[in-house]
């Protein structure tokens, strides 16, 4: 420890320098791993953030729930078995802001407001009446706010916003909350029927509870069956491959970082080669030696790894609402912790280097 610190005390500009690279790799790394869980979110953050873990839809749908049909006698029917249980729909429109005619691209989440599903309000009421609706805060952005009027691009029907709500998106789309006589009547106007059908049913259950309640629908629901959230989330289309793509670049990237720093170590030990072979004839042990390397490049990465979550933290604080980026600070840790490892493991190359040093060699300049 002494020999690190006295090392990097002495060469300040140097270490400097490949502090500053550390920061802005860990800093990019950080940010991609944001971006990575930001864009999952932006997927089916209304679905992962709702306290459902099980639905019921068509087995054609594909896991789909703005694919399936749901009957209202079928929800009858698993209402008596189920208590927690209750319609959810998503359907994907177009609306403007009264007096305006610029479109923004919106998905109705069409929920009993009164239920386990209506997420948290941070703006305006929760209490959502007929042709009310309830925006994502990132909507915000687009100048939307409480009491302006939206008119519905297909059926030219008409919702006051009386609330805003946060992290509710689906299919890369602000998510508006309406309830579901809302929804009958925006679907009634859109088809001209006068009976509709719902998409899906939420259901809160107990793991225990599950093959009964799988057992129960197979048995009085014809045509329909029980996914779990996960298999809803997972099959929403692009996601896969939107997470696929993400989170190889992301694993490139940590390979990519682990090179950089190897081969900035070696560059600064090969300087030091004649050092250590001084060291070596007054007799320091192979294990100072090797302590003093992996404590430089632990001090350098804890340093980077602190400035860089910072960094990142302050930068996610000023990005708008709009934008898909989520680091908890769990996944910060986790990412930092990972980093950590693939510095002290970059520095291996350097020891090996170093005991291989044959004291005469070093000193005379036979390196």
């Amino acid at each position: 420890m002494f020999l690190a610190f006295k090392e990097l005390k002495k060469n300040k500009s140097k270490f400097s320098l490949i502090l500053m690279i550390l920061i802005l790799i860990i800093f990019l790394v950080l940010f991609l791993a944001g971006l990575t869980k930001g864009l999952a979110a932006a997927t089916g953050a209304a679905l992962e953030n709702s306290e459902a873990n099980y639905y019921i839809l068509d087995e054609s749908s594909d896991k789909l729930i703005t694919r399936s049909n749901i009957s209202k006698e079928d929800f009858e029917i698993i209402s008596d078995f189920a208590k927690d249980s209750t319609i959810v729909n998503l359907q994907m429109s177009n609306v403007t802001k009264e007096g305006e005619d610029k479109k923004i691209n919106l998905t109705y989440y069409a929920i009993d407001p009164n239920n386990f599903l209506m997420p948290e309000v941070i703006e305006g009421s929760n209490d959502l009446h007929n042709n009310e609706i309830i925006l994502d805060n990132s909507l915000t952005e687009e100048g939307f706010k409480l009491g302006d009027v939206l008119i519905d691009a297909s059926t030219d029907l008409k919702f006051t916003i009386v609330g805003f709500t946060e992290n509710q998106m689906y299919g890369h789309t602000s998510i508006g909350i309406i309830n579901l006589d809302t929804y009958e009547n925006l679907l009634k106007t859109a088809t001209g029927r006068n009976e509709v059908n719902f998409q899906s049913i939420a259901l809160k259950v107990d793991e225990n509870d599950v093959s009964k309640l799988e057992e129960y629908v197979n048995k009085n629901l014809d045509g329909k069956a029980l996914y779990s959230s996960s298999d809803i989330i997972k099959n929403i289309p692009g996601r896969m491959a939107e997470q696929s793509t993400l989170i190889m670049m992301l694993a490139f990237l940590f390979v990519i970082s682990a090179m950089i720093l190897a081969v900035f170590f070696y560059i600064t030990t090969m300087q030091k080669i004649p050092q250590f072979g001084v060291l070596k004839a007054l007799g320091a042990k192979m294990s100072t030696l090797s302590k003093s390397l992996i404590y430089q490049v632990s001090i350098l990465s804890l340093i980077a790894i602190f400035i860089g979550n910072v960094l990142t933290f302050i930068s996610a604080s000023l990005l708008p609402a709009s934008m898909p980026f989520v680091l908890s600070f769990k996944d910060a840790v986790m990412v930092s912790l990972l980093f950590l490892m693939i510095s002290i493991l970059s520095s291996l190359f350097s020891i090996k280097k170093v005991s291989k040093v044959d004291a005469i060699s070093a000193i005379e300049g036979n390196y």
